[in-house]
């Protein structure tokens, strides 16, 4: 048995024309196999139907191969000098650059046991030796389509996401789009589209109402539920409804769309800079913070009650408070303060780097803010974070 292997001029390419040729040549199969006329026979058979090719006698062969130029589909053999087929394949599954190739075992064992153990490795298919010309193309065109394929419906899947997320962000306004509104905000989103939501709708003269919510799941689902709570909160934030009975409106139009199980929790908040009242109203949503101009403590308003969406007689915490000059108000959700720690941890993070940056101007406060509280460990939920200044 030889543990030679016939060489191909494009494994000796620089990575770079490597990489070029790969994204705009024709599909590229790397045979992994000790034996040199099998091997040779199966790269003549592909190179005659007009795809590229590339070789290796052994697992190191096979890695350093793949570091070059990533191949489209992989003929393996189970027996290798350097270890077993099954394991390379399972070392290749784990890794992203090489885990979307399709992986055919090739081997003499007929056993089905050998077969499964294949299969169980994360092989697609799996060809008997001696092998047949015929057979080989059939099936390495049939896994290049399936390939081809998973391809496409990701990459229309990730343009609807994206669609999905530019909707949805032009449903968030900007501070610049409402500068009387003295906000500034923080979104960061695990998913392109998810199910945290803010707004600010001017509510009469020096009155402007704030909204944070979060949408129970993160699926592209809560990202649509959005679109319909900004509808709710834009028709009824008017001088003639107060806070709480905008939200009791939110919570009845979502009462009536949304699936079973599915609720918002979110803080709502009205400042009214005229006579210096801040209106606060809560379903199921951590508490607002407020940081006082003079220096104390801040502090945390917490009330109890209903999420919105889930139940028609759902009760609403209320508050009111003076929100003098050089007050700031902070709303923000869950993921926020949830990140290496309980959520009380959190919370206490959060209101400590709010009170140490007071004196800074707000667009500064805010993703500062952020980048301390997380610093603890990586987001695994949405997050929003936003500031009113009084």
């Amino acid at each position: 048995m030889s543990h030679g292997c016939a060489r191909r001029d494009s494994a000796k390419l620089p990575v770079e024309a490597a990489l070029a040729a790969h994204a705009s040549g024709p599909p590229l199969v790397l045979v992994v196999d000790d034996e040199a006329i099998t091997a040779r026979t199966i790269e003549a058979i592909l190179q005659s139907a007009g795809f590229r090719t590339a070789c290796a006698p052994d697992m190191a062969g096979a890695l350093e191969r793949i570091r070059i130029e990533p191949p489209d589909l992989i003929l393996l053999d189970i027996g290798l000098p350097d270890g077993s087929g099954f394991d390379l394949c399972r070392l290749l599954q784990a890794d992203p650059a090489s885990s979307q190739a399709p992986v055919l075992f090739i081997s003499a064992h007929e056993e089905l046991s050998t077969k499964v153990e294949g299969f169980e490795a994360g092989g697609v298919d799996y060809l008997t030796k001696p092998v047949a010309g015929a057979e080989v193309l059939a099936r390495v065109r049939t896994h290049l389509r399936l390939r081809q394929a998973g391809v496409r419906v990701a990459e229309l899947q990730a343009e609807r996401v994206e669609r999905l997320a530019a909707a949805q962000q032009n449903l968030m306004p900007r501070p610049s789009d409402f500068p009387e509104a003295r906000f500034q905000v923080s979104l960061r989103q695990v998913l392109a589209a998810g199910g945290d939501f803010y707004d600010v709708v001017p509510a009469g003269e020096g009155i402007v109402d704030y909204l944070v919510a979060d949408a129970s799941g993160h699926d592209l689902a809560a990202s649509l539920w959005t679109a319909a709570l900004k509808a709710v909160a834009a028709e009824y934030a008017r001088p003639a409804h107060l806070p709480l009975e905008v939200v009791g409106a939110i919570n009845s139009a979502l009462c009536r769309f949304l699936p079973s199980g599915a609720f918002f929790t979110l803080v709502y908040a009205r400042v009214n800079r005229r006579n210096g009242q801040l209106s606060l109203v809560n379903a199921g949503h951590p508490p607002a913070l407020i940081v006082r101009a003079d220096g104390h403590a801040a502090t945390l308003v917490r009330q109890e009650g209903d999420v919105v969406g889930a139940f028609s007689d759902a009760v609403f915490g209320t508050a009111e408070l003076a929100f003098q000059p050089a007050d700031r108000l902070f709303l923000y959700t869950d993921g926020l303060v949830e990140t290496g720690g309980s959520q009380e941890d959190g919370i206490r993070r959060l209101a400590a780097a709010c009170s140490a940056r007071r004196t800074l101007p707000l667009e500064k406060v805010v993703p500062a803010v952020v980048d301390d509280v997380t610093s603890e460990g990586p987001a695994q939920d949405d997050m929003v974070l936003m500031g009113v200044d009084r």
